[in-house]
C-alpha cells in the first residue's frame, strides 16, 4: 500500500427517505495492515472531526446514519462501515418541504484547476431557503462549517497519516486527484430526484 485515494460515503435519512454523499481523501496507507483498516481509520477520524459541524448544515428532519469508506486506487481489501450512535440528527430548525431541493457545496481545487466537486446536502428547511434564496443565518452556518470539506484530517492508528480531501476524476488514465482548496455554497439550490450523490 502507498499513497491512495479513498471514497468516504455519508448515508442519511432525510424526511424518512435515503440520501448519500461521496467525498474523497488521499493519504499514505502503508502503515496499516490492510485497506479495510485504513478505511475504518478514515471513518472514525471524519466522525470525530466533522460530524458536529456537518449536523449544523442539516435540517432537524435529517438523520446521519453511517460513514463507509474504501480504497479506490489499488485493488483488494474490503469496505469499512461506521454506524453512527444515536443516530445524530441535523440542528437546523424549520419544516422540511422537500428533500429534492438541497444546498450545493461546490469544491474548488488548488491552482484553480478545471475539475469541480459538488456536494448536494440532503434537503433544506423552509426557514433556510425562502423564495429560492438562502437565509443569512444559513449562509453564516455554511461559512462557519464549510471547512469540513477542505480540512486535512489526521487519522488514528498506523503512523497517523494526514488525509487530504481531493476531487477524484476517473476521466484520465490513471485517475487523477486534485486537492480541495476552497468549498463554497452555490447561489442556486440543487435539485436531486434520486439518491443525493455528487455530480
Amino acid at each position: 500500500m502507498a499513497n491512495n485515494t479513498y471514497s468516504l460515503t455519508i448515508s442519511y435519512a432525510p424526511g424518512l427517505q435515503f440520501a448519500q454523499n461521496v467525498l474523497h481523501y488521499q493519504f499514505d496507507d502503508s502503515s496499516y495492515t490492510d485497506t479495510a483498516t485504513a478505511a475504518l481509520a478514515l471513518c472514525n477520524s471524519f466522525d470525530a472531526a466533522n460530524t458536529t459541524a456537518l449536523r449544523a448544515l442539516l435540517s432537524t428532519h435529517c438523520t446521519l446514519l453511517s460513514y463507509k469508506a474504501r480504497n479506490l486506487t489499488s485493488p483488494g481489501g474490503f469496505e469499512a462501515v461506521k454506524l453512527l450512535a444515536g443516530p445524530p440528527v441535523g440542528t437546523r430548525a424549520g419544516n422540511l418541504a422537500t428533500t429534492a431541493v438541497s444546498p450545493v457545496i461546490v469544491l474548488f481545487p488548488t491552482a484553480n484547476a478545471k475539475p469541480r466537486g459538488r456536494v448536494f446536502l440532503p434537503g433544506v428547511s423552509d426557514a433556510d431557503l425562502v423564495d429560492g434564496d438562502f437565509s443569512a443565518a444559513y449562509r453564516t452556518a455554511v461559512n462557519t462549517n464549510r471547512h469540513i470539506f477542505s480540512d486535512v484530517i489526521v487519522l488514528a492508528g498506523g503512523a497517523t497519516p494526514s488525509a487530504t480531501p481531493v476531487i477524484f476524476s476517473r476521466k484520465t488514465t490513471p485517475p487523477s486527484s486534485y486537492a480541495v482548496e476552497y468549498p463554497r455554497l452555490s447561489e442556486m439550490a440543487g435539485t436531486q430526484r434520486r439518491r443525493q450523490r455528487p455530480a
